[in-house]
């Protein structure tokens, strides 16, 4: 045996799939190598081959006696009826197999063999493959050889261990399923008589365990059609054999319906009837007859007069059978195709799947099966064919399934939900259909909701615009009532859900906003909103008059159409059409030739530029000029007609003009807006829509048309007149009228001016109480009016008014609360003057004496009633100020999203800086009640000023409100506001107007909250206030560097912590030195670095004498000189170095030298700033240590010493050293003690001199 292929064998049952083939791969290539070297020596020695055949003969006898070639004593197959025969074949076959094969192939294929029972990891998968590959491809090898061999290597018997009992029948099962996919098993050298033996061993390992019989179907059925495809002389044989053994043999199962499909697709001629009697009566088991009993048959459910169905098939599977497999190709695969009758595929599905697996008795386990064959056929079924599988039973059962997530059946459900979007994302085309099921008569109209899922949501998300326009004509057919036969109830329900729907295509930003959908969705929301359509007009170019309602719409759903109207038009005005990819590839460079950009659809305008607002109003004018089909739904009388000619003039010049589009578009927008609102008859619908065409009249007015009269007569600017309108709207409380507002203010924005800045920032800060005054106040007004009004006709009603008091006082009685009423009882009984009701309630005598009440009885009860009403009043006053405060919380919110949109879209305007101010205060008043209102000034302030990328141009308004921020932050409560002020400052100090370079207004300001931080003890200054400065604004910072500097002097600040903050600034600036150096001249930078250096100085020294500082605050003051250092180092600043040795002695004898840290650092500063001779020192070392240096020599003092003559500098022993007598050393350490006592007497005779 070849030692070079062994090791392949044990990477077969690697787990890996990459590592298995490739072993496999390298086996079969060596065996045909061996296999032609074989055949080529056999084929050169002739004589040689006959001997062997001889020797064969001859050792029969020996080969009989022998159970197994490899020597293995296993128990023999009880279904061995012939056992000498059988053994006498096997010897036969073995010799024949060494005869034709070399030796290496005989050992590979018994060993392939023997190593599918194995259960080593996945050594199964690898042996069959292997075998699978060299049956196919060594010839000599035959079925009768491999069929003897695997039997004898997979034995088993009723004695046998449960684990080797599956190994062996595994391994039996795998090696006829490699037989059969190798095709050996139907080469023409092969014989019927293996077929059909392949077939009993199939049949021996279904019948041993019933879990393995959907396994062995299957591996029939591969062999089968194999088969059918070969051209082999027997295959009828064959054929009839199949017939026989696995269909007259067999009870009904699952796998028999599957083998039956496939032959009657290819042998119809068989003669079926006969075949699938007693239990199928028609020939075709798909015809439309036996649907029932196929059912019964693939849900795994006999009955007592079912014949020869066999429901027992072992335990549930999660798995389909793979029969649905079969019968779907069968009905949809390319060539699916019968001579036989078939039962349409909605028939089928409907019996066999929806009245079977998700009947009301099933059980889960088959409604989970149902599942997965709903999923396999939504794939597969063509459009025409989706309505007809979603069947009323399963759509029930999904639903119910979907509905809670402690449904057994929840996650199966959920799965095919996800498949559905799925479905409808890759194909678009049947995105529709999809949803009409799942929103029609089986499915529900709220069918998101009920799930609890976005199905119906991201179906539409993934629509084609052809299937976005059948969605909508089938909403507006379920509006229009076409073919609903529900009562009045429950049609209403169903029009305002289609009115909904509508609206949700509209909102969904995935959906295409096309043109050819939204302007006849618009239009039917016009007409069946605003008007009654009296008479189908079928020529009318508007869609929505081609048919009446039936019955016609209620006021309720009319009124739900106009508003879906206005929201609609505010999604489609707002919108921002995005370019798709086949307009990006035509407008980019590989365009064809003369075909330029497609036109870009402008926002909220139709493709062919008109704005979808003016398309409304157009589409109004026509129908109220149709007056023989349609009327308004509202009467106008003279004044609103009157009105609306105004705005449609006013709207007229707002076209005509070019300049200011954005501002014409918006008030465009807005009087359309008001004009609608108009028919809707909205309250102060009127009174706005004059305002704001007398504004826009005034605000697009030529230059010197209008008089000096009508200049002093109107003070307030038109633009103004327009916010008030937007911001009545936002009073509205309406979602639709809050976008309509920000929609218009981002608009016209660019056209505000500081009135209107001051008029928004007058509506945030405005109380509760304010608030209600003002209410009070209107309501005042108003009620002067009416009685003005109503007084010259007050004479000639008297006598009706009279008649109707005693009505309302009724009406009023009727409405006092009972609760209010039974406290007056309790106050009248406490007081002695209660009334019985029960006692006087059967009473009806009016001749009864009545007890009249006197002066003392009525102040004895008067302190009671007082008591009770004042009681009532309170509560009923602080009920109102609560629900004015809420209200005043809402309006506010929506005045922030202006001030959010002006921020945003007017970043470079002077006029933004009016509003950071107020945003500041919003946060540090807002009450407990108003967290929400901090919370987003909080997030306007950080996202709009905080992370700009635009600044407002220079106005001198900026440095009064630059100083009103300061005044704010010196008085910051906490570290948020603190840093909500610094966003604030920074974005304002940018548009400062910039003085001269010596006297900066930013960097007095900066300076006098730096003085008031320092020296005030009560000052709410943070640090990183100052901090964020000096890191973005150096240059400005710079200005101040002189008030840092001497703050940083020893007992500047009012404590410690304020002094070390200003060291934390100095290092802001010092970071920033080499760009400042660039900008400002050398003296002033070296005078910075030596003032700063010499309040460092002033520190350390003041701590060593003192030792007040605390060692960790004393480090940072050395860090800072260390960054100093190196700062100026790269800007070429020296430093008094010896000065700095002076400090540094004084750190380590004074108080501070108990402080290792600061000594260590004061070390290293040292060694930054004397460099040159801090690697001269470092020389001197390493000279020492050679030798070459006289360490009895005293060291010398000057400038130049280095830190290492303060004390005796030590060298290793060298050779020398060693071979002195301790004599020699004894008197070399009294010199090195002399000099150093030279050392520190020459140090102290220069302190003395200093």
């Amino acid at each position: 045996m070849s030692t070079n292929v062994l090791p392949l064998f044990w990477h077969l049952a690697s787990s890996s799939k990459d590592t298995r083939l490739a072993a496999s791969s390298e086996l079969v290539a060596a065996i045909q190598d061996f296999q032609a070297a074989f055949a080529e020596v056999r084929a050169s020695a002739p004589d040689d081959a006959d001997e062997e055949d001889e020797d064969d003969e001859d050792d029969e006898d020996e080969a009989d006696e022998d159970d197994d070639e490899s020597g293995i004593e296993v128990d023999h197959d009880e279904q061995d009826e012939d056992e000498p025969k059988t053994r006498a074949e096997d010897a036969r076959l073995d010799r024949e197999l060494a005869r034709d094969n070399a030796e290496d192939v005989v050992y590979c294929v018994k060993r392939l063999v023997r190593g599918l029972g194995s259960s080593r990891e996945s050594s199964r998968l690898g042996f069959a493959v292997a075998l699978t590959e060299l049956l196919a491809r060594v010839p000599t090898v035959t079925p009768a050889q491999t069929l003897s061999l695997l039997v004898r290597e997979s034995r088993w018997s009723a004695g046998m261990k449960g684990a080797d009992e599956r190994d062996a029948l595994f391994a039996r099962l795998f090696g006829l399923v490699a037989l059969v996919n190798s095709g050996a098993l139907f080469r023409p050298s092969s014989t019927s008589a293996d077929f059909v033996r392949a077939l009993e061993r199939f049949a021996q390992v279904g019948d041993a365990k019933p879990w393995l019989r959907e396994s062995v179907g299957w591996a029939v059925i591969g062999a089968v059609r194999v088969l059918l495809d070969s051209d082999v002389a027997w295959q009828q044989e064959g054929v009839q054999a199949v017939v026989e053994q696995r269909v007259r043999a067999q009870p009904w199962t699952q796998d028999k319906v599957a083998l039956v499909i496939v032959l009657q697709e290819a042998r119809p001629e068989l003669d079926w009837k006969a075949l699938l009697a007693p239990t199928f009566k028609y020939p075709s088991i798909l015809a439309a007859g036996n649907l029932v009993t196929l059912g019964r048959i693939l849900k795994e459910s006999g009955s007592d007069d079912d014949d020869g169905v066999d429901a027992s098939t072992g335990s549930w599977k999660p798995q389909l059978h793979f029969v649905w497999n079969i019968i779907l190709d069968a009905y949809f695969a390319p060539a699916a195709g019968s001579a036989l009758e078939r039962a349409p595929f909605q028939d089928l599905f409907r019996v066999v799947v929806d009245e079977s697996f998700f009947a009301n008795a099933s059980s889960v386990e088959r409604k989970y099966h149902g599942f997965q064959i709903f999923t396999r056929a939504l794939a597969l079924v063509p459009p025409g064919l989706l309505p007809q599988i979603f069947t009323p039973n399963l759509m029930r059962s999904w639903m119910n399934a979907l509905t809670a997530s402690d449904r057994h059946l929840h996650k199966i459900a959920l799965a095919t939900a996800r498949h559905v979007s799925d479905v409808a994302a890759a194909s678009p085309a049947v995105g529709f259909t999809l949803l009409s099921q799942l929103v029609g008569k089986h499915g529900r109209p709220d069918f998101d909701k009920v799930t609890r899922t976005k199905t119906v949501e991201g179906i539409m998300s993934s629509l084609s615009v052809e299937g976005v326009k059948e969605y909508v004509d089938y909403l507006q057919a379920v509006v229009v009532g076409k073919g609903e036969t529900t009562d009045a109830a429950a049609l209403e329900d169903r029009r305002v859900w289609a009115l909904d729907q509508l609206l949700a295509l509209c909102r969904n930003g995935s959906v295409p906003k096309d043109g050819s959908w939204v302007g006849p969705l618009l239009d039917f929301l016009l007409v069946h909103g605003f008007f009654i359509i009296r008479k189908a007009d079928k020529k009318s170019p508007i869609a929505a008059l081609h048919a009446t309602p039936k019955p016609a719409l209620t006021e309720t759903t009319a009124a739900v159409a106009r508003a879906r109207l206005v929201s609609v038009l505010v999604e489609v005005t707002s919108f921002q059409p995005k370019k798709d990819a086949k307009d990006a590839k035509a407008d980019g460079p590989v365009a064809a030739a003369g075909a330029g950009p497609r036109p870009a659809q402008a926002v909220g305008c139709d493709t062919a530029g008109v704005p979808w607002v003016r398309r409304v109003l157009a589409t109004v004018g026509a129908l109220e000029a149709d007056g023989a089909h349609v009327e308004p739904a509202a009467d106008a009388d003279a004044e609103i007609r009157a009105i609306r000619a105004r705005a449609a003039a006013a709207l007229d010049a707002v076209r005509t003009g070019e300049s200011d589009r954005d501002v014409r578009r918006g008030a465009e927008v807005l009087l359309s807006f008001l004009v609608l609102q108009t028919y809707d008859e909205v309250e102060d619908a009127l009174d706005m829509l004059e305002e704001a065409v007398d504004a826009t009249a005034r605000l697009f007015e030529k230059k010197g048309k209008k008089s000096k009269a009508a200049l002093a007569e109107d003070d307030t600017p038109p633009i103004d007149t327009l916010l008030d309108t937007l911001v009545q709207l936002l009073d509205k409380g309406s979602a639709d009228l809050r976008a309509l507002a920000n929609l218009v203010f981002g608009l016209v924005s660019s056209a505000l001016t500081e009135s209107g800045i001051k008029h928004l920032v007058a509506q945030l800060e405005a109380t509760a109480a304010e608030a209600a005054e003002q209410e009070s106040d209107e309501d005042v007004e108003d009620d002067d009016n009416e009685a003005s009004i109503d007084g010259a006709d007050e004479d000639a009603d008297e006598d009706a008014d009279d008649d109707d008091d005693d009505e309302e006082d009724s009406e009023d009685g009727d409405a006092v609360d009972p609760e209010f009423r039974k406290r007056v009882a309790a106050a009248l009984q406490v007081s002695g003057l209660g009334v019985d009701e029960d006692a006087t309630a059967g009473e009806g005598d009016e001749d009864e004496d009545e007890e009249a009440w006197d002066d003392e009885q009525m102040m004895k009860v008067d302190a009671q009633l007082a008591a009770v009403f004042r009681e009532r009043a309170g509560t009923s006053k602080r009920a109102d100020l609560k629900h004015l405060q809420i209200e005043n919380l809402h309006f506010k919110l929506r005045v922030l999203d202006l001030v959010d949109t002006y921020l945003r879209r007017q970043p470079t305007s002077p006029l933004s800086l009016l509003l950071v101010v107020p945003l500041l205060n919003l946060v540090r008043r807002a009450g407990p009640s108003e967290a929400e209102l901090a919370t987003k000034a909080t997030s306007i302030i950080r996202a709009r000023l905080g992370r700009a990328n635009h600044y407002p141009e220079p106005s001198l308004l900026a440095l009064p409100i630059l100083d009103e921020i300061h005044a704010f932050a010196r008085h910051a409560a906490s570290a948020e506001l603190s840093a909500l002020a610094s966003a604030a400052s920074l974005f304002v100090a940018r548009a400062v107007v910039a003085d001269d370079d010596e006297t900066d207004a930013v960097a007095a300001t900066y300076g006098t909250t730096l003085a008031d931080f320092v020296g005030r003890k009560a000052s709410s200054v943070h640090p990183p206030f100052l901090l964020e400065f000096a890191r973005r604004h150096p240059l400005r910072a710079w200005r101040i560097r002189a008030a840092l500097v001497a703050a940083a002097a020893p007992g500047a600040g009012v404590n410690a912590f304020r002094q070390q903050a200003v060291y934390s600034l100095l290092g802001a600036l010092a970071g920033q030195l080499a760009v400042i150096a660039k900008a400002r001249p050398a003296d002033e930078v070296r005078a910075f670095v030596a003032g700063a250096a010499a309040q460092v100085y002033a520190t350390l020294e003041d701590a060593a004498a003192m030792g007040e500082f605390k060692a960790d605050r004393l480090k940072e003051v050395v860090k800072f000189a260390l960054g100093l250092a190196r700062a100026s180092k790269a800007a070429g600043v020296a430093w008094d170095a010896q000065r700095l040795r002076d400090v540094e002695q004084t750190v380590r004898d004074g108080k501070t030298k108990s402080a290792a840290g600061v000594v260590a650092l004061v070390k290293q500063l040292v060694a930054v700033v004397v460099g040159k001779e801090g690697k001269e020192g470092k020389e001197g070392k390493r000279k020492e240590a050679d030798g070459d240096v006289d360490m009895d020599a005293p060291a010398e003092d000057g400038e130049g010493q280095s830190e290492s003559a303060d004390k005796p500098k030590k060298r290793k022993a060298g050779a020398a050293d060693k071979a002195k007598p301790d004599g020699a050393k004894v008197k070399k350490a009294k010199m090195e003690a002399g000099a150093d006592g030279a050392v520190k007497k020459a140090k102290k005779a220069k302190a003395a001199k200093a």
